[in-house]
Formats: structure tokens, C-alpha cells, sequence
């Protein structure tokens, strides 16, 4: 029998409960605030040292975390591990996603530049995959099962932490843009997003297998990139 890995533990009974209801306990907040919210918020763009650090430590999370990677699967064939990855059928939705919040961005951001639109659309395209999987590799993290030895701790450690660097410091990329801003639309997808996570949760949050699961996960990724839409909104198609 062909054995699979990269896949988590499905939560069960009481986990399973705890996990939705604290995932709609972040919804929650998310759409509190996001009722409360009347004008858009800005961030602060970062300076140029500042940036260069931010880009810097992007860099080295995202060549540690494929040099961790390699050495990993270097490990799997000294093991003999004859495993294969499960099939992703999330991919070809993500890239979708990427696409058409790429196209939207820029098209809705034209007349203030292209240049300013362009690297807009990029970061939003690259980011949104991100608002996604911090939360989701939160979830799972603990309930991964590494293949051979070392320890599982250990082994999570060097697969998640470089990732969660890459995943932060790619949504914080979207700093750079002069056209981000936090909206009332933002936090409320974010709730809407964690409403679907928890619905996942309370029905195991399992890998998708099925197509109950594979719509649970495509359906909160969108939901992401929706998120990463609203952060460049054009002010005219803001509410006051």
C-alpha cells in the first residue's frame, strides 16, 4: 500500500469543537471591529532601511526554508521512504485567484499610475496565498506527521518556522504600496473567512479528499484574496 505524506491529523470530537468555536470567536472580532471602523486606516510605509530589512529577511526565509526542504527530502531517500505527496488539487485555484486579483487590482488602480498599480497588483497577488495559509498552518501545524526521524517537533520546526517568516514578511510587503489601507470591507472578510474555517473545523478540517472539504478550502482561500482586494480600494468606492 502507497503511503502518503504532507497531510495532517483530522480534528475529532471535542477538539473539533474548540477549534470552530475559537475560529469564531476571530470572526467575531474581526466583524466587531469591523462595524466599528467608519474611514479607512493607513499604515505607515515603511523607510528605506526599514524596507531593506524587511526584504532581506524575506529572502533568507524563503532560501532557508528551500534549503530545509532539500535536506529534508535528502533525508526521505536516505530513510527509503517510498511515500509520495498526496494530490493538491488547491493549486490551480490559487493561481486562478492570484491571477484575477492581480487583473482587478491594477484595472481599478490605473489612472493613479501604472507603475504604482502594477507593483500594487504584484504584492496583492503574492500576498493573498499568505492571508490564507498563517491561519491554516496555525491550525494544522501541530497535527503534521513527519514521515521518519528526527523528532516531529523538530521536524516541524524546520518546515513551519521559516515558512511563517515567509508568509509575514510577504503580507508586510504589501506595506510598500502607497494605495494600502485597512477598510471596514477588509475586517469583514477576514470574518468571513474564519466563519468558513470554522464550519471546516466543526467537520474535522480535513485534508481534501472530498469534495465537502475541497469547496471548504478553495471557498476560504478566495475569501482571502477578496481580503488582500479590499486593502487597495480605490477611496471613491469607500463608504464615508
Amino acid at each position: 500500500m502507497e503511503k502518503y505524506y504532507g497531510e495532517w491529523i483530522p480534528f475529532s470530537g471535542s477538539s473539533a469543537v474548540i477549534l470552530g468555536v475559537v475560529l469564531l470567536g476571530f470572526a467575531g472580532v474581526f466583524a466587531f471591529f469591523g462595524f466599528k471602523i467608519k474611514n479607512s486606516l493607513r499604515v505607515k510605509r515603511p523607510g528605506k532601511a526599514l524596507a531593506g530589512v524587511l526584504v532581506i529577511v524575506w529572502i533568507l526565509s524563503i532560501l532557508t526554508f528551500l534549503v530545509n526542504i532539500g535536506v529534508y527530502s535528502i533525508l526521505l531517500q536516505q530513510a527509503k521512504f517510498n511515500g509520495t505527496v498526496p494530490n493538491n488539487p488547491i493549486t490551480k485555484f490559487t493561481l486562478l485567484f492570484a491571477l484575477i486579483s492581480f487583473l482587478i487590482i491594477f484595472f481599478i488602480n490605473r489612472k493613479t499610475g501604472g507603475k504604482i498599480a502594477f507593483l500594487s497588483a504584484v504584492l496583492a497577488a503574492m500576498a493573498g496565498p499568505m492571508v490564507f495559509e498563517l491561519p491554516f498552518d496555525l491550525i494544522v501545524m501541530g497535527r503534521t506527521y513527519p514521515p521518519i526521524p528526527p523528532s516531529p517537533a523538530l521536524l516541524r520546526t524546520l518546515f513551519f518556522f521559516p515558512l511563517f517568516m515567509i508568509e509575514i514578511t510577504t503580507i508586510s510587503l504589501m506595506f510598500f504600496s502607497r494605495l494600502f489601507k485597512i477598510t471596514k470591507y477588509t475586517l469583514y472578510s477576514l470574518a468571513g473567512m474564519f466563519i468558513v474555517f470554522a464550519i471546516w473545523a466543526f467537520i474535522s478540517f480535513s485534508f481534501a479528499y472530498t469534495p465537502i472539504f475541497l469547496v471548504l478550502n478553495v471557498a476560504s482561500k478566495a475569501i482571502a484574496f477578496c481580503t488582500v482586494v479590499t486593502l487597495f480600494l480605490p477611496e471613491k468606492n469607500l463608504d464615508a
